[in-house]
């Protein structure tokens, strides 16, 4: 071994931590799909709550937060910066309402996701799809709480 060398990381499977992977492909996928919705003027995660809040008009906060597994701060932070930008109504004790600015977004929106997601899933592959929703059914029984 070479002292002026570090050594090599072992790249076996038993090696890398799951979680630490898991966030390095998360950053890698959401910074494509942030460049995606840049020209918008909102990140992945803003477009996906606009989505929702679009498909679910009324939905309460804390649902939303427990449907996508956001934690309630970062939750509470977007939906403010959703309604600073007029994109959200005012009105929160009655759920989550878009403005009409805020619905012409999520269509937009929802537009580039299309494109965008079926590309991703192109460039990845049919086994690689698969295998991530298999990987994903396996996370979500076996590792969320009362699931």
């Amino acid at each position: 071994m070479n002292p002026e060398q570090p050594p090599q990381p072992d790249k076996s499977p038993d090696s890398y931590c799951i979680a630490g992977r898991l966030r390095m492909l998360a950053r890698v996928v959401t910074g494509r799909y942030n460049e995606a919705f840049a020209a918008e003027g909102v990140t992945f995660a803003q477009a996906g709550l606009l989505m929702h809040m679009f498909a679910q008009p009324g939905i309460r906060q804390a649902e939303l937060s427990k449907r996508l597994q956001i934690e309630k701060s970062a939750m509470s932070r977007d939906v403010q910066l959703l309604q600073k930008n007029g994109w959200l109504t005012d009105n929160l004790r009655n759920g989550l309402y878009l403005t009409e600015e805020g619905r012409l977004l999520a269509k937009r929106c929802h537009k580039i996701w299309k494109a965008l997601n079926e590309q991703v899933r192109t460039d990845l592959g049919t086994d690689a799809v698969d295998g991530l929703r298999v990987f994903s059914d396996h996370v979500f029984t076996k590792l969320l709480p009362n699931q």
